[in-house]
């Protein structure tokens, strides 16, 4: 007789169901991240971090020392130089071990947005949107990048789990838990920190609906746990901030800038601007006002930029329009690095980020994202509260700043959780045949769609002249001058005026002896750059090897006119007249060539120096005469000639008490000089000289 088989209880079951969603999706996404890995590592940006990345970089390896790593305030929100100090210090400097830990965090996002999603909709929501995560190109992208948006999203990930668990099982430990959370990713990124009376807001709204609300007391006491944690976190930056410079930076000094290039008509002009001559002419205009303090830096760049809005009020108001539409715009807006030129060492990422009437992926989330706002509002979804705070508070910051591609990360969570609760609910609509309701959606998404999609503009296979530039350096640096000049030529096409790119490159054509060529480079910077000082001196070298002493002259004195006590351009100017005498005289006198051309053999000998001396004696150059006989003394032969050429220069020059002494060093050196006597006589004389002097 059989005996029946025991009913397995719903709870087992279901929590073998969500262990086996749970694994599908820590699968896909561990695997969708190691392939890309895989593919990417050959692209010449992997193990050569450029902008912003080289800056984290740079940080992390002073900080793994045990270093300071800015003597100064804090520029950047430094949370992530510090998360890649901790890895260099624990297992050395390995970019690939980075990239693996930040894709281990990505895979750890999937599964908090799994728990998130099931938290405020459904379990199915939760998957569905997790699933599209753990795919979404753009995500994957940065999270093979030397950049902060992986931490990021791991945090406000926790935060949101963090504050949820606060408001509905309210606890002092939890309430500190989400400070901290808060606090962490503001050091992170900056954008954050409205949620600090965001979070507050949201649980006052949902404990006024509660049966069970904290009294008044606990309720304070709740908050105060909240701000505690912030401050325990951010205190120890504003502390190491006021150690180093005693003025006070809460975390950073880059919102004042930043808050400036975001303002004004000129905004996309000021937003291009990238590390080199513009950007430093920029950050050092508070200096030359006699603005010196870091904090006095971000200061004076807020006012500017509010002063800018005061001015024009209703282009501002238009520009925050503008920016709301690049907001909503399916292009992935560059910041560093352009995203769509990676796709040529990815086939993965090709098929996860491209464009072709419609901007994928983000061309398509935001628009289903939009309509499950619409829906949830509709329905009165009560989990839609909280990330919808998330997006409206981080779009309202961002909008004062920049619009791009790695910044829109901070929210992209939230976003794929709307995105997958409208595509879902769209879906059982359609199922259920209820058309009445599903076909004015359908429209309102496809004008969405045509919306985030208008002028998208299309995929670029070049990296930006700033990437090729800033690689250059790199391999510079490292001494791979072949390779570093083949991206510099790239650059080049795309911006041929370019000033740091043409510097670089000029200089390579200097090492590689092609005068010209380096000619060309130094010369392309002047017609954007007019007075740049390196590159007329550049040139101005390059004059006097190629014999252009007048040329050379031009651009010292270039020089001169924008920095006076320049000592290269004053010692050059003076070499490159007496060159171009030199040069004359050569021309008017075939002896004086003549010894030149033997001296080009010889350079050193003091015979002939001692002879181009008299030669320039002879010929009516006294001061040209002086320098050739000063190298033939101070190498101890000829002695009694050269001081009596010697004097007999000077006597020419009008300084007869410099004649005088040469004269009687040359007797002192033989006193039996003929010629040397009788100048002394002839300088001895009552001022009449009735015979020339003789060398």
């Amino acid at each position: 007789m059989n005996r029946p088989k025991p009913k397995t209880s719903q709870p087992a079951a279901k929590s073998r169901g969500r262990l086996r969603q749970v694994l599908i999706l820590l699968a896909i996404a561990l695997a969708v991240r190691v392939l890309y890995l895989y593919q990417i590592a050959p692209n010449p940006y992997f193990h050569n971090p450029i902008i912003d990345a080289q800056t984290y970089d740079e940080m992390a390896v002073a900080i793994a020392a045990g270093q300071e790593p800015i003597p100064a305030p804090f520029f950047q929100p430094p949370l992530y130089p510090y998360f890649l100090g901790l890895l260099y210090a624990l297992f050395g400097r390995d970019l690939l071990l980075v990239r693996l830990v930040q894709m281990a965090l990505g895979t750890a996002n999937v599964w908090l947005l799994y728990l998130l999603g099931g938290r405020l909709f459904d379990r199915r929501v939760g998957f569905a949107a997790a699933l599209a995560f753990a795919m979404y190109g753009t995500m994957l992208f940065y999270e093979g990048e030397l950049l902060a948006p992986v931490l990021i999203v791991f945090l406000n990930l926790l935060l949101a789990l963090a504050a949820i668990a606060t408001v509905d099982s309210p606890s002092l430990p939890r309430a500190l838990l989400a400070g901290v959370l808060l606090g962490l990713s503001s050091l992170a990124m900056s954008v954050i920190l409205p949620m600090a009376l965001v979070i507050p807001a949201y649980a006052g709204w949902r404990w006024r609906r509660a049966p069970a609300r904290p009294k008044a007391g606990r309720a304070l006491a709740l908050l105060a746990a909240f701000a505690a944690g912030m401050l325990l976190v951010i205190a120890p930056v504003t502390w190491r901030n006021w150690r180093i410079s005693h003025e006070f930076v809460p975390i950073s000094t880059n919102g004042g800038i930043n808050f400036y290039l975001s303002t004004g008509r000129d905004f996309e002009r000021k937003t291009a601007i990238r590390p080199g001559y513009e950007w430093e002419e920029l950050l050092t205009e508070p200096i030359r006002l006699g603005i010196h303090t870091a904090s006095g830096h971000s200061a004076y760049f807020m006012n500017k930029a509010l002063g800018l809005i005061a001015a024009d009020p209703a282009g501002y108001a238009g520009l925050l329009l503008k920016k709301l539409s690049l907001f909503a715009n399916g292009n992935e807006i560059m910041r560093d690095q352009d995203i769509y030129p990676f796709r040529q060492y990815s086939p993965l990422l090709s098929l996860l980020v491209w464009k072709k009437w419609l901007a994928f992926p983000y061309g398509l989330l935001l628009p289903l994202a939009l309509l499950g706002m619409m829906l949830a509002l509709r329905c009165r979804a009560p989990g839609a509260a909280l990330p919808l705070a998330f997006i409206l508070s981080h779009v309202v910051v961002l909008l004062a700043f920049f619009i791009t591609a790695r910044y829109r990360l901070n929210i992209l969570p939230f976003l794929v959780l709307f995105a997958a609760y409208g595509a879902l609910r769209m879906w059982d609509l359609l199922r259920q045949r209820r058309w009445t309701q599903s076909l004015p959606l359908l429209a309102v998404l496809a004008a969405l769609l045509l919306f985030c999609n208008w002028r998208s503009g299309p995929m670029s296979r070049d990296f930006s002249v700033d990437s090729y530039y800033n690689l250059a350096t790199k391999l510079l640096k490292a001494g791979e001058t072949a390779q570093a000049k083949n991206w510099l030529l790239k650059a080049i096409e795309l911006d041929p005026l370019n000033p740091e790119v043409n510097g670089n490159l000029g200089m390579i054509y200097e090492q590689e002896r092609q005068p010209h060529e380096a000619k060309k480079c130094y010369l392309r910077i002047l017609e954007s750059h007019p007075h740049d000082v390196q590159a007329h001196l550049h040139l101005a070298d390059l004059c006097l090897r190629l014999g252009e002493f007048e040329k050379a002259g031009q651009h010292y004195e270039q020089v001169l006119q924008v920095e006076p006590e320049n000592e290269s351009a004053l010692h050059g100017t003076q070499f490159a007249r007496g060159l171009a005498r030199q040069r004359d005289a050569a021309a008017r006198f075939p002896m004086v060539r003549s010894i030149l051309e033997q001296l080009g053999a010889k350079p050193d000998d003091p015979g002939l120096l001692n002879d181009l001396g008299a030669a320039y004696v002879s010929c009516g150059y006294p001061d040209m005469a002086i320098e050739p006989l000063r190298l033939v003394i101070a190498a101890g032969q000829h002695l009694s000639s050269a001081h009596n050429n010697l004097g007999i220069a000077r006597m020419q020059l009008g300084d007869r008490d410099g004649a005088k002494r040469e004269f009687l060093a040359a007797l002192a050196s033989d006193a039996g000089n003929v010629n040397a006597k009788r100048n002394l006589a002839i300088l001895l004389q009552s001022g009449e000289e009735k015979r020339a002097p003789r060398p």
